[in-house]
C-alpha cells in the first residue's frame, strides 16, 4: 500500500506512568512505543482524551489501542469512518479487563469466562478493518464471549520489544563471563499476576526469591541479567507476558504456566536463537498485518 497516514490512538503513551502508585510505563505502553518506533509510514499519536473528529478524518488508518477513557461519542465517530484496526492489549470487551480473579461475577471469577454484552462496543468491532490480538490464548478468551464476533482476526505472537532491548540482549550474550545467581519473581498488589503462587513455588524448593517490586523497566532488565531463574505463575489470563520473554532472552530459566499467552505460541518451544529471531520480527510483523487488513478493505 502506498504511504498511508497512520493515527495511533491510545489512553496513554510510554512517557506517562502506569498509575499514581507506579511511576513508570506499563507493558502495553512499552509495546505501543516499540510499534511506533518500527512504523514504516507517517504516523501521529494521539491520546484518546484529545481525539477529535478532525484526527479521524485526516488519517487513512486508525490503530486503536486501549481506549477505556473514550466517550460513547468518540466510539461512534471511530465507527463512522470505519478505518480502525483494534489492537487488543487485554480483554477490551470485559468490564474487568480480563482480571478474572478480582471479579465479583461468578462466570468471570470461577470459570474465567467473559460474558459482558457491552452493547455500545459491538459496532466498534463490526465496523473495524480487523482485530490484532497479542496471542492465540488471548483470542480464545475473547471467542468465549457469546456477544462478540469479528471475522477479520490476526494474531501478532507476543509483545513488541524496541531496538534498545535487542541491543541489550546482544551485549548480554557477548559476555560469556557473566555470573547469574538466584530466582526472581514479580510482585503484584492484585492476584492476577500470581505473586502468591510464585512465592509458594519458591518456598517449596527452599528458595528465597528476589522480588521485582516498584522497579523501573531498566531495573527489571538488570534483575533478569543477574538472576538464573524467573518464576511467573499468573492465576488468570496473561494476554502475552512481556516479562517472561525479557527474562528468557536475558539468560533466565523461565517457569510459567498455561495462563501465559506467549507460552502457547509455537515459537516459545523453539531454541533461543530461532525464538529470538521471531520475537525480533514482531514489530515489523504488526505493520505487515496492518498492511494486509488495509489492502482488503475494499472487499468488505
Amino acid at each position: 500500500m502506498s504511504e498511508p497516514k497512520i493515527l495511533f490512538a491510545v489512553d496513554k503513551f510510554c512517557d506517562e506512568p502506569r498509575d499514581l502508585r507506579s511511576p513508570y510505563p506499563g507493558g502495553a505502553e512499552m509495546t505501543d512505543a516499540a510499534l511506533i518506533e518500527a512504523c514504516p509510514w507517517k504516523l501521529e499519536g494521539v491520546r484518546i482524551k484529545d481525539l477529535k473528529w478532525k484526527h479521524l478524518a485526516d488519517f487513512d488508518v486508525h490503530i486503536i489501542g486501549n481506549l477505556s477513557m473514550a466517550s460513547r461519542q468518540q466510539i461512534k465517530d471511530i465507527c463512522h469512518f470505519g478505518r480502525h484496526i483494534l489492537f487488543e492489549h487485554d480483554v477490551r470487551i470485559c468490564r474487568f479487563r480480563g482480571n478474572f480473579p478480582e471479579a465479583w461475577e461468578p462466570a468471570h471469577r470461577f470459570w474465567h469466562r467473559c460474558i459482558c454484552p457491552h452493547f455500545y462496543l459491538r459496532s466498534l468491532y463490526g465496523t473495524a478493518l480487523g482485530v490484532i490480538f497479542l496471542t492465540h490464548r488471548q483470542m480464545e478468551v475473547f471467542h468465549r464471549n457469546p456477544f462478540f464476533s469479528c471475522s477479520r482476526e490476526l494474531v501478532l505472537g507476543g509483545s513488541a520489544m524496541d531496538r534498545s532491548f535487542f541491543e541489550r540482549v546482544k551485549r548480554f550474550r557477548s559476555n560469556s563471563s557473566r555470573q547469574k545467581k538466584g530466582t526472581c519473581i514479580a510482585y503484584s498488589r492484585g492476584p492476577i499476576k500470581g505473586f502468591k503462587p510464585a512465592m509458594k513455588y519458591c518456598r517449596g524448593k527452599g528458595i528465597d526469591p528476589i522480588i521485582i517490586k516498584d522497579m523501573k523497566p531498566d531495573q527489571v532488565l538488570n534483575t533478569f541479567e543477574g538472576a538464573s531463574q524467573f518464576v511467573f505463575l499468573p492465576q488468570a489470563l496473561e494476554p502475552a507476558g512481556r516479562m517472561p520473554v525479557e527474562a528468557r532472552f536475558l539468560g533466565c530459566e523461565v517457569v510459567v504456566n498455561s495462563q501465559v499467552g506467549v507460552a502457547g505460541e509455537a515459537w516459545w518451544n523453539l531454541n533461543d536463537v530461532q525464538a529470538l529471531k521471531i520475537v525480533k520480527a514482531i514489530p515489523g510483523r504488526f505493520w505487515h498485518l496492518v498492511e494486509h487488513l488495509f489492502a482488503q478493505r475494499a472487499e468488505f
